[in-house]
């Protein structure tokens, strides 16, 4: 019987060297195409360099966190002492569940204003409409007041969610109309938004104290 010993180590060492031509010619591919991907690499980032987004298309803006008060907007009137002005508030209740609404007025120049119902309950989906009339006051201003705004207060919608509406009043000689129409859709934030991991509870700590005296102040929680 012959030995195939030999024959064998030839056949290993044919293998070996077909395993090493496959490899060289794998790295010369390999060269070749990152020489290839190179060159439109380059070509890419020269195209990139002339691409510039504006600041306004960025859309890093962080909303107001969703329990802060909604604002409704801003209205204006002019008025004469004893005139009035009304803005006629269609509340809707968006949610699916009955809520319980307040009506009210705040700041300085509340005491002038009435609404036609000062609280009301909805069921879901349900509208009312809620009439807050300013009546200016009689007594003529000062005519060395020279105040920016004569009367400034806050139109509270309690439900759901807290919305406010800022009404701007100037005395006048002779009134301009004044009768505004506001939507307020009072509906739930169901939604988990991405902005939200931003917000923590804060307190708003007041005014420092005086130098040379010391104080406490309470924090609170934000609800």
């Amino acid at each position: 019987m012959k030995d195939c010993k030999p024959c064998q180590g030839q056949d290993n060492k044919g293998i070996e060297d077909g395993i090493k031509s496959l490899f060289n010619a794998q790295l010369l591919l390999g060269k070749e195409l990152l020489g290839l991907l190179g060159d439109v690499g380059s070509a890419a980032m020269d195209k990139a360099g002339q691409f510039r987004l504006s600041k306004g298309d960025c859309g890093c803006d962080i909303p107001e966190p969703c329990w802060m008060p909604q604002s409704l907007g801003d209205v204006r009137c002019r008025l004469a002492p004893g005139d009035r002005g009304t803005v006629c508030l269609v509340v809707t209740n968006g949610d699916f569940r009955p809520h319980h609404y307040q009506f009210a007025a705040t700041g300085k120049s509340a005491a002038h204003v009435s609404f036609s119902v000062a609280a009301a309950t909805l069921g879901p989906k349900e509208r009312i409409a809620v009439t807050a009339t300013f009546t200016a006051p009689r007594d003529p201003k000062d005519e060395e007041d020279c105040r920016c705004i004569d009367h400034e207060l806050l139109l509270w919608v309690r439900g759901c969610r807290n919305h406010y509406l800022r009404w701007s009043v100037d005395e006048v000689a002779k009134s301009a109309c004044c009768c505004h129409e506001v939507i307020v859709n009072d509906d739930p934030d169901y939604v988990q938004h991405w902005y939200d991991h931003f917000y923590v509870a804060r307190p708003c700590l007041g005014a420092a104290s005086a130098p040379g005296t010391t104080g406490t102040s309470t924090v609170g929680v934000i609800r």
